[in-house]
């Protein structure tokens, strides 16, 4: 047979089976995997949209309440409690508040507005300049027994006195004053950890056990450097009183991460292989923690009666997206599906990275520099986030 042959009949094939719907696998879904060309998948973290990565490819619906107000929302997080799987807690920076979102994942929204009025005692101790907020475990006794922990942007005016607190997740406790009030009642708060100043973000990693980034206030090397703390309550004290003596506190990392100022930093555990996922925000950068590597030295300075510190030197640390690139001043971070979901405060961008640091998808929410803060998926699997020069929290619905 000649070449002219062989070539006119492979075309004959071709068009017959183009005619019949052929060409594709057994399944009948080709190459694509998805329904054949013409309907291919949709891209990884379609979250964040599946068209142009403008603004106009989503909608942004803002999370509102009729007589609530946010100032500087810095963090965010969906409660634990599979009773109240869609109530949204936001912490407020410059008021010093908390508020609660009922059916955030609905179209229509109500909610409380918890401040230094609805307490007696220093709620701006315990709340002092909130900047992260991590839904915890069902550790208490008190209440329903769901709990949370927020870090504190603050070194207390000045004099370190300053940590994350530990806060039940139960509204008919936390911003309640109890009648007759206990002796000693300061707030209800269930604990507090004095280990770090000026801390930027909060994540949960079991029991009562929490990560926060900020200074540590004891001498390390003459001024106090940024460290990545792992702090444990332990035992909550109860509401209102201030036993922190069993408190034990971890610090990694000193000096290997850097925090900006009134900006976020996401951090998020992942249970699975006790890594930390971290936003270098002022190193522009995304970094692991492979918690379970290091050593630890002995006992630290530390305040009275607060616990005990202890520097970790050594652990295993790897930079997953790195400076200079994608990201500029990276702040809520977030896991889902395998994918590291960023927010930069600098751009308006949010990103999606997989595990090896490669961007699979992203948003520009046109927002603009120093808007994004913390990010948060809800049960209804669409991404939250606060919105800091607009004074918002937000939902993408793709």
């Amino acid at each position: 047979m000649s070449r002219f042959a062989v070539f006119s009949t492979t075309v004959l094939m071709a068009l017959m089976l183009a005619a019949c719907g052929g060409g594709g696998g057994s399944s009948g879904g080709g190459t694509t995997g998805g329904g054949g060309p013409g309907n291919p998948p949709p891209p990884p973290a379609p979250e964040l949209g599946t068209g142009d990565h403008t603004p106009s490819s989503v909608t942004f619906t803002p999370i509102t309440v009729a007589g609530i107000n946010y100032s500087d929302p810095m963090d965010l997080d969906f409660s634990n409690d599979p009773s109240e799987s869609t109530e949204l807690w936001i912490v407020n920076r410059a008021s010093q508040a908390i508020v609660i979102i009922d059916n955030a994942t609905g179209s229509s929204f109500t909610g409380d507005f918890l401040n230094q009025s609805d307490e007696v005692g220093a709620w701006t101790h315990f709340l002092s300049f909130p900047s992260g907020i991590a839904m915890g475990a069902q550790t208490s006794s008190t209440g329903n027994g769901w709990t949370f922990g927020t870090s504190q942007d603050s070194n207390n005016g000045g004099n370190n006195f300053m940590g994350p607190s530990l806060w039940s997740a139960d509204r008919t406790v936390i911003g309640q004053v109890p009648s007759p009030l206990p002796a000693g009642w300061n707030t209800s708060h269930l604990d507090m950890l004095h280990s770090t100043t000026f801390a930027k973000g909060m994540a949960h990693e079991a029991d009562n056990i929490y990560w926060t980034v900020g200074r540590a206030y004891f001498t390390l090397s003459g001024t106090p450097q940024v460290c990545v703390s792992r702090c444990d309550f332990a035992v909550d004290h109860g509401p209102g009183m201030d036993d922190h003596a069993d408190g034990l506190k971890w610090h990694y990392m000193r000096g290997q991460v850097a925090t900006v100022t009134g900006v976020h930093t996401g951090l998020e555990f992942d249970a699975a292989n006790s890594m930390l996922y971290i936003a270098d925000t002022g190193n522009g950068r995304i970094l692991r923690l492979q918690t379970n590597t290091g050593s630890a030295g002995g006992p630290v300075s530390n305040f009275a009666a607060d616990g005990t510190d202890r520097e970790v030197t050594g652990a295993t640390v790897t930079t997953i997206v790195d400076a200079g690139g994608l990201l500029t001043r990276p702040s809520g971070l977030t896991l889902r599906n395998n994918l590291i979901y960023v927010a930069d405060n600098a751009t308006g961008h949010i990103h999606a990275f997989n595990l090896s640091g490669v961007r699979v998808n992203w948003l520009d929410t046109g927002l603009g520099a120093n808007a994004l803060q913390g990010i948060a998926f809800g049960p209804d699997g669409k991404l939250y986030f606060c919105n800091k020069t607009g004074n918002q929290v937000l939902r993408i619905d793709p």
